[in-house]
């Protein structure tokens, strides 16, 4: 039995998360901050939760 995977991402038209938060950090509030970081721990959360790993989580690729 062959296995099939496949990647789905959303399109990011306005660059990285990198490139955003070194642009805009201080202008976010705490409250954004912990938001964007709740956002990502639920993301992988949910990605666990069906058994898939992320191996290569740091923030470049975001």
């Amino acid at each position: 039995m062959v296995k099939k995977y496949s990647l789905v991402l959303e399109y990011a038209n306005n660059g990285t998360l990198k490139t955003y938060l070194n642009e805009h950090f201080n202008e976010l509030t705490w409250t954004d901050k912990y938001q964007l970081a709740f956002q990502l721990a639920t993301a992988l959360e949910c990605l666990h939760d069906c058994n898939i790993i992320h191996r290569d989580l740091v923030i470049i690729n975001y």
